[in-house]
């Protein structure tokens, strides 16, 4: 099974999902060699994202990424949820493209599904270092900045 679903549930950012599911099989199929996967990846708006996260996680505010893990041994499956009103801040102060920090949302989502995790400073730096290495070798094969329109 081969399956990924990308939907827009906000009006803020113009997200271009034909690119944004290219680069997601990209990394989940040429990159990570995945062959069996499930994945749902939802755009959210501040407010619903911030409800979400202190329904689930009872962190207050909106936050960048929220990964749903419901794999198995034999399938890669999760929900990513995604606010690009967050990652627009980020893309601000570490200047850069807001495709690309969509992107390593996406990445970091993806990684939590595969076992990595961020609960401690140096499990955080192990992952970060992981997401870096795929998002430069996502921007080799796809121009990040065809993810949003305008």
């Amino acid at each position: 099974m081969k399956t990924l679903s990308v939907i827009n549930k906000q009006r803020l950012h113009r997200i271009a999902i034909p690119e944004f599911q290219k680069i997601a099989k990209i990394v989940i199929e040429e990159i990570l060699g995945l062959e069996l996967y499930n994945i749902s990846v939802a755009f959210l708006n501040p407010k619903c994202m911030a409800e979400i996260n202190m329904k689930h996680l009872e962190h207050e505010g909106p936050t960048d990424v929220i990964t749903f893990d419901y794999s198995s041994e034999s399938i890669l499956e999760g929900e990513l949820l995604i606010c690009p009103s967050v990652a627009e801040k980020h893309s601000v102060q570490h200047n850069v493209s807001l495709g690309n920090e969509l992107a390593r949302y996406y990445i970091h989502g993806i990684l939590h599904l595969i076992g990595y995790n961020d609960k401690t400073p140096n499990d955080g730096k192990i992952m970060k270092q992981k997401e870096t290495l795929i998002l430069g070798q996502l921007a080799e094969l796809f121009s990040l900045e065809k993810l949003v329109h305008g």
